[in-house]
C-alpha cells in the first residue's frame, strides 16, 4: 500500500470489495478504450462516493480522463470536426494533470527535501517531466503535445509500478495473512477448548483418585459451578428417557448412555467431560480437520502436568496400588497408567495413539528437554507397546478360540466373558502383562510397530533410551528376529550407550536413580563403587460487486427450513448473496492483449494511455520505508485459564492429603 500509507486501523474505501478493485486495475492497464472508459466510469462512481480518494487512485483518474479525451479529440481535430486551436486545451488539461501529479506527491510521506527535484529523484520520477512542470506553471509557452503524452505515459506506467501493482501485491498478502490468521485463531480456539476440557477431566480424576465421590463435596468452589454447567447443558443438549420409578437422569451421546445419579458423583462428571472431549475429536470429519485435532490433542496432553509430571507429582501415582516387579522400569506405575486409561482408551479407538507415540519420541530426542520428562515419554511408548503386545496375544488366541467352536460344534461365549476369559489366559501364560492396559480386542496394531524400517531409524538415532523402547519393538517388527538375535541386539544398545541392564536395573527407581541398601553403608564397599560411578560418569555424553453471469459461488447458504423460529440463522454468512464473490482466486490474472495494438504501432506512435506492457513491473523500486513513517503493534499476553488454576489447585490438595 505504497501511496496510502502504512496504517493499523480501518479506513474507508470507495470500492464495494478488492474484486471490484482488482477489476478496475485491469480495466485501466487492457491498452483497450473500452476497457478504460469502464474503468474511468468506475474512478467517477468512487470519486462521488468518498471525494477524498487515495493519492494514486486520484492521480490515475486524472490522466485517464486527459488520456481519453485526447483520443476522442484528436481524430476530430485530425478530420477536420473540431479546430485546431482545441489541441491548446488538451497541452492544457496534460500540464495541469502532471502539476497536480506532482504536487500531489510533493506532500508523501516526511521528506526532508523542501526541492522538488530532489524529492522527484527520490521517487524516481525523471528530472525532466518536473521541468515540464515549471515550464507550464511559469513558461510563456506550454510544452508540446507530445512531450506531453509521452510524460502521461511516463507517469501511468509509474503509478502501476508504485501504487497499483504494489496495493495488488498487498491485498494477496492481505488475504493470506487473514487466512493464516483466521487459522491461527481457530487453532487457537481449538487448543484452548481441548486444553480447558483435558484440565477439568484431570482436577475430577484426581478428586476421585484421593477418595472424593460427589460433585457437592468438592473443596473447590469454581470447579463445582463447572460441573454443575456442564451437567445443564449435556442434559438439554442429549435429553436422555427417565426410566419408570427412577428419579436418576441417563444422557445418550453416540449410543453410550450415562448415568447422572440424583446427587450428581464426580464419575459421571468425568464420564460427561469425556464425552465432550470425544465430541470435539469427531465434530467434522474433514481428514484435514482430524489430523488437526489430533495434533491439538496430542500437544495439550504433553503439556499437561499429570501426563508428564515431575518427581513430585509423580508420588501421587506411585503411591497407589501394587508394585510392579516385573516391568520395573519398563512400563508407568500402574497407579498413572490406571489414572490415564479412559484417555488412552479414547485415543486408541479414535486412531490418534500413533500420533501420540512419535510425538513422544520426538521429545526423546531432543537433548534439551529434562532427563525426568525423556525417562517419562520413554515409559508411555513402552507402556502403549507392551498393551499392544497383550492385545497381539489376546487376537492370537482369540482367533484360535474362534476355530474350534466351528469344528467342534460348540457355542461362542458372550462378548464380555469372552473378554474377560482371554484376559485370564494371556495373565496366566504371561505374567509380566499383568499390570499394562487392556485394548479393545477388536482393534488393530499400529503399522509402524511392524515395519522394519522404523526400528531402523530408531536404531541410527540411537541414545541412552533407545534400549526400552526397543525391546518391546522387537517383539512386533516383521521379519520375526528370534530370541538370541533380541537379546544380542539389546546388549549391544546397552553397551553402546553405557548403560548397565539385568539385574542391576532393579537397584534404581523409575527415574533411574539409585536405591540405597545397608551395603552402602559399608565403608570398604562404598569407596569401591564410588570410583566405579566416577569412571562411569567420565564417560557419559549428554516445524456488493455483483457478477453478471449470476453463477453460484458461494455455496454455504442453506435453504431455511419450514419452520423459521427454529432455524439458525447464525450459521449462514449473511452478506455475501450467492452470486457475488469477494475472492481473488477465481479471477483471472493480468494479461496483455496483443490484438487491440500491435508492436509497430506501440514502437512508432505515441498513444496516450496506452503503454507497454512488458516493462510493467510487479515490485516497488524505491525504499518507502524511508519515507513513510513506521507503526508498531503490541501484543497482548493471555492470562492463564480457569481450567489450568483447577487443575493446578487440585495437584496442591492432593499433594497435601498425601503428605498428611
Amino acid at each position: 500500500m505504497a501511496l496510502s500509507a502504512k496504517r493499523d486501523d480501518i479506513k474507508q474505501v470507495p470500492w464495494f470489495s478488492l474484486t471490484e478493485w482488482h477489476d478496475v486495475y485491469k480495466q485501466i492497464y487492457s491498452n483497450d478504450v473500452t476497457e478504460q472508459m469502464k474503468a474511468y466510469e468506475a474512478l467517477l462512481a468512487w470519486k462521488a462516493r468518498m471525494p477524498k480518494l487515495p493519492v494514486g487512485v486520484d492521480c490515475t483518474l486524472s490522466i485517464l480522463q486527459v488520456c481519453l479525451r485526447d483520443r476522442e479529440w484528436t481524430s476530430k481535430i485530425d478530420s477536420g470536426e473540431l479546430p485546431m486551436y482545441c489541441e491548446n486545451d488538451l497541452s492544457l488539461m496534460y500540464s495541469t494533470t502532471i502539476m497536480r501529479f506532482l504536487n500531489h506527491f510533493c506532500n508523501i510521506g516526511h521528506t526532508k527535501q523542501t526541492s522538488l527535484f530532489q524529492i522527484a529523484k527520490q521517487l524516481r520520477i525523471p528530472e525532466w517531466i518536473v521541468n515540464l512542470r515549471h515550464q507550464a506553471a511559469h513558461g510563456y509557452e506550454l510544452p508540446s503535445i507530445g512531450v506531453l503524452r509521452i510524460a502521461i505515459n511516463i507517469l501511468l506506467h509509474w503509478l502501476h509500478d508504485e501504487y497499483w501493482a504494489a496495493e495488488a501485491c498487498a491485498i494477496e498478502r492481505c488475504y493470506m495473512e487473514e487466512a493464516n490468521m483466521l487459522e491461527k485463531k481457530e487453532d487457537l480456539e481449538e487448543i484452548q477448548a481441548f486444553t480447558e476440557l483435558i484440565e477439568l477431566w484431570t482436577a475430577v480424576s484426581l478428586y476421585i483418585d484421593a477418595g472424593y465421590k460427589l460433585v457437592s463435596n468438592l473443596p473447590e468452589v469454581q470447579l463445582r459451578e463447572i460441573l454443575q454447567d456442564l451437567r445443564t447443558y449435556m442434559l438439554s443438549q442429549y435429553c436422555g428417557k427417565t426410566l419408570q420409578n427412577d428419579e436418576n437422569e441417563y444422557i445418550s451421546i453416540h449410543g453410550k448412555t450415562i448415568k447422572i445419579d440424583k446427587e450428581y458423583n464426580l464419575k459421571a462428571a468425568q464420564a460427561l467431560l469425556l464425552s465432550e472431549i470425544s465430541m470435539h475429536l469427531t465434530e467434522n470429519k474433514s481428514l484435514i480437520t482430524i489430523r488437526k485435532k489430533s495434533d491439538i490433542i496430542c500437544n495439550v496432553l504433553l503439556k499437561n502436568e499429570a501426563f508428564l509430571p515431575n518427581s513430585d507429582v509423580m508420588q501421587v501415582f506411585q503411591q497407589k496400588g501394587r508394585k510392579n516387579i516385573d516391568l520395573k522400569r519398563k512400563i508407568l506405575p500402574p497407579g498413572m497408567l490406571r489414572f490415564w486409561k479412559d484417555i488412552i482408551f479414547l485415543l486408541h479407538n479414535k486412531k490418534i495413539l500413533d500420533i501420540l507415540m512419535f510425538k513422544l519420541l520426538s521429545i526423546i530426542n531432543q537433548e534439551q528437554e529434562s532427563k525426568e520428562k525423556r525417562i517419562l515419554a520413554t515409559l508411555w511408548i513402552s507402556s502403549i507397546a507392551y498393551s499392544f503386545i497383550q492385545l497381539d496375544l489376546a487376537q492370537n488366541i482369540s482367533r484360535t478360540m474362534e476355530y474350534k467352536p466351528t469344528k467342534e460344534g460348540t457355542k461362542v461365549a458372550a462378548k464380555s466373558a469372552l473378554n474377560q476369559h482371554l484376559k485370564e489366559l494371556v495373565h496366566h501364560s504371561h505374567p509380566y502383562l499383568r499390570n499394562v492396559l487392556w485394548l479393545n480386542i477388536s482393534s488393530t496394531i499400529p503399522h509402524f510397530l511392524i515395519d522394519i524400517n522404523f526400528l531402523s531409524k530408531l536404531l541410527l538415532h540411537v541414545n541412552e533410551f533407545s534400549a526400552r523402547l526397543t525391546e518391546p519393538i522387537l517383539k512386533f517388527v516383521s521379519p520375526r528376529l528370534n530370541v538370541q538375535a533380541k537379546k544380542h541386539l539389546l546388549n549391544l544398545l546397552k553397551i553402546y550407550t553405557f548403560q548397565k541392564y539385568n539385574d542391576e536395573d532393579s537397584k534404581n527407581d523409575i527415574y533411574g536413580r539409585k536405591i540405597f541398601t545397608v551395603e552402602d553403608f559399608d565403608v570398604s564397599l562404598t569407596r569401591n563403587k564410588a570410583k566405579i560411578y566416577k569412571k562411569e560418569g567420565a564417560t557419559k555424553k549428554k516445524t456488493a460487486y455483483l457478477l453478471t453471469d449470476q453463477i453460484m459461488r458461494n455455496l454455504h447458504w442453506k435453504p431455511a427450513s419450514d419452520t423459521l423460529l427454529s432455524y439458525q440463522w447464525f450459521e449462514c454468512p449473511i452478506g455475501l448473496l450467492p452470486w457475488q464473490m469477494d475472492s481473488l482466486k477465481s479471477l483471472e490474472p493480468l494479461e496483455v492483449n496483443p490484438l487491440k495494438h500491435s508492436v509497430s504501432i506501440l514502437d512508432s506512435q505515441i498513444i496516450a494511455g496506452i503503454i507497454n506492457r512488458k516493462s510493467l513491473k510487479m515490485k516497488s523500486r524505491i525504499k518507502w520505508e524511508n519515507i513513510l513513517r513506521k507503526k508498531r503493534r503490541i501484543e497482548k499476553k493471555r492470562d492463564k485459564s480457569i481450567a489450568d488454576v483447577i487443575m493446578t489447585r487440585a495437584l496442591e490438595i492432593i499433594k497435601k492429603r498425601d503428605t498428611m
